[in-house]
């Protein structure tokens, strides 16, 4: 690494906090429909033109904005990924992400004593928190087109029901009854997180095909036998015995020949490689108990000891940083 590269990285919460802030400020969004001055955009937002400009000739260094002349348009990417008004809007999970900054802080802290930055609650002590968590991992699924693209690497035509463990929006549930329509799907997460499902279940037309189950999978009986069941950046949020513990208890809700099917930013035996999942654990480090990412091999141990079978990786094209466990039974 030479020392641009390595300044790069020291210096790159300064190019994020660039977007998080335009996205709070909604500077996409004035510029949706036509090019703009920066008084123009200072003036439909309430800002100081000044450093409106400063901010608009940051973005267009970065390659968001086009400057031409005196005036700022969107590029390409910013139409399709920071306007509130594109199906594929990443802006949930960015604010999310500036939300993580009182975390990030805390690293050293946090490296010293092993513990937590923030109340480790699964973001279910505040109703806005929940629903701002909530959205946030939908508005990136979204964008990134993980659900279709996991809906697509598998063949799912043949079953009947599916338990989604955690799921958060249902982004995946969705799309998986769209992909395979002889599927049913039961979901099963913490109240605070159902209450907000049930809209982008709603939402989808789907309540007639996805039932919600309320309960905490650590702790209480998943009722209901199934062909498939399914986890979705769950494991990267508990110790390693109680992810072992997890997948023991999930065997009993499995019919014979049903699968489990685990997604998440998988490491190899180095605990490197995804570097996604290695800085990623630092995050779980800050935000849970006792988190972080897993390699295959140790997946593979929680599968096999719990008698589940032909357990295989099927890793996804980019821009997804994730992959498959699928373990048989």
């Amino acid at each position: 690494m030479d020392f641009t590269e390595l300044m790069r990285l020291a210096g790159g919460h300064v190019e994020a906090r660039l977007i998080q802030t335009a996205v709070e400020l909604a500077v996409f969004d004035a510029l949706e429909n036509s090019a703009a001055t920066f008084e123009a955009v200072a003036n439909r937002l309430e800002l100081e033109p000044k450093a409106t400009e400063l901010l608009l000739n940051a973005l267009a260094s970065l390659e968001l904005v086009d400057k031409r002349g005196g005036s700022f348009s969107l590029t390409e990417s910013a139409a399709k990924y920071l306007l509130k008004s594109s199906p594929q809007y990443v802006g949930g999970m960015i604010h999310f992400e500036s939300l993580l900054w009182s975390c990030w802080e805390k690293l050293p802290e946090a490296i010293r004593s092993g513990r937590p930055a923030r109340p480790p609650n699964m973001y279910q002590d505040n109703p806005a928190e929940t629903e701002l968590f909530i959205k946030a991992m939908d508005s990136l699924v979204n964008a990134r087109g993980d659900a279709a693209v996991a809906a697509n690497a598998t063949d799912w035509s043949g079953i009947a029901e599916l338990l989604d463990v955690g799921s958060g929006p249902a982004t995946y549930p969705i799309a998986f009854c769209k992909r395979f329509p002889g599927l049913r799907v039961t979901i099963f997460d913490l109240p605070g997180t159902l209450a907000i499902t049930d809209k982008y279940v709603r939402e989808a037309g789907m309540t007639a095909r996805i039932r919600m189950v309320a309960g905490d999978y650590r702790t209480a009986p998943i009722p209901g036998i199934y062909d498939v069941i399914f986890l979705s950046n769950i494991i990267h949020g508990e110790s390693f015995e109680n992810n072992r513990s997890l997948i023991h208890k999930l065997v009993s809700n499995l019919k014979p020949g049903g699968q489990i099917v685990i997604k998440d930013h998988i490491l190899d035996d180095s605990r490197t490689t995804p570097p996604v999942g290695a800085v990623f654990s630092l995050l779980m480090l800050l935000t849970t108990e006792s988190g972080r990412c897993y390699s295959f091999k140790e997946i593979k141990s929680w599968m096999e000891q719990t008698g589940l079978s032909q357990v295989r990786q099927i890793d996804l094209p980019p821009p997804l940083t994730s992959s498959l466990v699928v373990g048989t039974r």
